[in-house]
């Protein structure tokens, strides 16, 4: 089948008519009807089979929907990584992908730090978890990349902009410091095991002897903070999660302390544009201040 013909076939499948087929397609009914009789007449068996006047899939389409699915998905792909590569090339837009405690503290005073000097660059944001921003910048949809934990790969390049000390939040333990022993295993509340920071605590607490099955885990350090802000039990997670979820008790450094590194990531065949160059700056100087902050707050 030619593309033109795929086209046609997806448009009907998806409209459910030949006339709404062409009014998406903007070519007129008879030609949409032409180029459909030719794919049939290619594939040697009918696509479609006329019942009261509509045309109902023959199970020989319905076994192909799927495939085509898949191609317009792929091109889908290819005009969102045309219109990326066009904009990269003005110099005019980024693409930003974030872990959610990220999404909720640090990247919004970024872009609004940037914006305010460069009001006409196009801005997009998406919060997602660290294996989709990886799959993302290797299919060309995110410039940058910003995480927590190291996920070096061939091709990524990964640059180290802050350590972010890990606390415990209690409303039955505000503030000073705690070694992991002394934290209520049947209080704690857990982290994702796909989250960096629940592995680094979990090697943690069974050096330390610990045998923690957290009987609810969540995927996000801001869910868990927000259990704790209700009362339900203790949780561990990065300080910045803590400095800016309102509500929350005084976080209690850790004994030995523990923290996870903010990194950011972008293809390494790609040379960093300079609104990349801006951003990475603005990051470090807000994380500076961020890190003098929690500095007087435990």
């Amino acid at each position: 089948m030619r593309l033109r013909q795929i086209e046609v076939f997806y448009a009907i499948m998806t409209t459910g008519s030949l006339r709404r087929a062409a009014e998406v397609l903007h070519v007129s009914q008879p030609a949409a009807s032409k180029v459909l009789r030719y794919a049939e007449q290619s594939l040697g068996f009918a696509l479609f089979e006329r019942k009261g006047g509509r045309l109902v899939p023959t199970r020989e389409a319905q076994i192909m929907l799927p495939h085509v699915n898949a191609i317009f998905g792929k091109l889908s792909d290819l005009r969102r990584l045309t219109h990326n590569l066009r904009y990269a090339r003005d110099g005019h837009s980024i693409s930003i992908g974030c872990v959610p405690s990220l999404g909720l503290s640090l990247i919004p005073r970024v872009i609004r730090n940037y914006r305010a000097e460069h009001p006409n660059t196009e801005v997009t944001i998406d919060a997602l978890h660290g294996s989709e921003i990886v799959s993302r910048i290797f299919n060309h949809d995110l410039d940058l990349g910003v995480v927590f934990g190291d996920y070096a790969r061939e091709g990524l390049t990964a640059h180290h902009i802050a350590d972010i000390p890990l606390v415990l939040i209690d409303k039955e333990r505000e503030g000073g410091s705690i070694a992991l022993t002394d934290i209520d295993p049947a209080r704690y509340l857990g982290l994702s095991e796909k989250d960096p920071t629940a592995g680094l605590l979990e090697m943690a607490l069974d050096e330390a002897g610990i045998a923690a099955t957290p009987a609810i885990r969540v995927r996000t350090h801001f869910m868990a903070a927000e259990l704790v802000r209700l009362g339900v039990g203790c949780t561990i997670v990065d300080a910045l999660t803590v400095l800016h979820h309102p509500g929350l008790p005084r976080p209690c450094t850790l004994s030995p302390p523990l923290s996870v590194t903010c990194t950011v990531l972008f293809r390494a065949d790609y040379a960093l544009s300079h609104i990349s160059r801006d951003i990475l700056k603005l990051m470090r100087r807000e994380l500076g201040g961020d890190l003098q902050t929690l500095a007087t707050m435990v």
